[in-house]
């Protein structure tokens, strides 16, 4: 399997900020990537380091906004404040800088005001008012101007010459096990198959996992979400990448679903029932896997394009039906052998092109990114799912 991707920190960020030239009085505002702000990749976040006595940076922000501040005298305290339209409150931080003539960063967290983000549907302007105070006394202020980009908006990869920054963790928070959606989805595949244990791994086999996945299917299926054709990409290079994404509640409500959207949407129902799944993207695509071992061996692709058709299943009836009492939806069992087989081929496909850190090849495993406290965006708390597989 590829190597998961890099965990997320503010480190990473920083080979990407396009620095404001230096102002005279030692302290200047670092924006990036290309002024922007995209606050998914704060509200995705447990949290970030704090510095130790004698690091150079300071707070716990994502460091796509920071400020430079050069001490002046040894032990110097130093305030800074940010206020913004779309922020919940003022974000500050208040720290003593060690030694003299060296330059420190301040990080400070970004408290997003989230039914105002909820309200964003498009890329704004967001002017940043910022205060430095030293030793009690403001020196300046600064207004700063940065464009502000909507929370279904995910950015997931970076580049600036020979620095390239891998964001691809972003989408895990976009799959939601707490989603009132997965709730919905959960109560038909139980009340389709009600002999049918959803343990997950739990002394289940191959086959019973992909009994369990193949119920979440049928509920999509069966719910009358179908695929549509449409692309979600934004930016594509040379420099950034993005792409939209919707909510599980848009898709279940108009009863669509992009590649994208279809696989977070099933990601999101398996990680509830502590199944591991991947998402895969590949250019202009995305398909999902999930893992039909607790060891992370034999995954099943699925091609979620081929969700709503109707196809007639095989003659002969996949082992995993044995588990389900004879309950199936021939349409849906049909398309799911179909996505079996069409998303196998197309790993087999690309296999080699993952774990590159290639923006067109991307393998993100939903519980590697957990591990590394990447949350639901609905959440404050991690969410409830098993071990990493890598």
């Amino acid at each position: 399997m590829p190597s998961p991707f890099l965990p997320p920190c503010s480190l990473c960020f920083t080979a990407l900020l396009w620095l404001m030239p230096a102002a005279a009085s030692e302290w200047r505002v670092d924006l990036g990537p290309e002024d922007a702000l995209y606050p998914v990749l704060d509200l995705s976040q447990a949290g970030h380091r704090d510095a130790r006595p004698g690091d150079r940076a300071f707070g716990d922000g994502s460091g796509l906004l920071q400020v430079e501040v050069r001490a002046s005298r040894d032990g110097q305290r130093v305030r800074l404040r940010l206020e913004a339209a779309h922020l919940q409150q003022p974000a500050s931080l208040d720290v003593r800088l060690a030694h003299a003539g060296e330059r420190y960063l301040l990080r400070p967290k970004l408290d997003w005001d989230r039914q105002r983000l909820d309200d964003l549907h498009a890329t704004t302007t967001e002017v940043l008012d910022l205060t430095l105070e030293v030793e009690g006394e403001a020196l300046e202020q600064r207004r700063v101007e940065a464009r502000l980009h909507p929370l279904d908006e995910a950015l997931y990869f970076a580049r600036d010459g020979g620095e390239r920054v891998d964001l691809s963790w972003i989408f895990a928070a976009y799959a939601d096990p707490r989603d009132a959606t997965v709730d919905d989805l959960l109560a038909r595949a139980r009340a389709a198959h009600p002999e049918l244990r959803f343990g997950g791994y739990e002394d289940a086999d191959a086959d019973a996992v992909l009994a369990q996945t193949y119920a979440l299917w049928e509920a999509v299926q069966t719910h009358g979400v179908r695929y549509a054709d449409e692309d979600p990409g934004l930016a594509r290079g040379p420099r950034l990448w993005s792409q939209r994404v919707r909510r599980h509640g848009e898709v279940w409500e108009e009863r669509r679903a992009n590649c994208l959207d279809g696989s977070l949407l099933l990601a999101a129902a398996a990680e509830r029932l502590g199944l591991h799944a991947v998402l895969l993207l590949v250019p202009k695509h995305a398909l999902l896997a999930i893992h039909t071992r607790a060891d992370g061996s034999a995954p099943a692709f699925i091609e979620t394009t081929v969700l709503g058709e109707s196809r007639l299943p095989l003659r002969e009836e996949p082992a995993f039906t044995q588990q389900l009492d004879g309950r199936t939806d021939n349409a849906a069992l049909g398309s799911f052998e179909a996505a079996l087989a069409a998303g196998n081929t197309r790993y087999r496909r690309d296999a080699r092109r993952f774990g590159q850190h290639d923006p067109n090849y991307q393998w993100i495993d939903l519980a590697t990114a957990r591990a590394y406290g990447i949350l639901p965006l609905s959440t404050s708390a991690p969410a409830p799912v098993a071990a990493s597989t890598q």
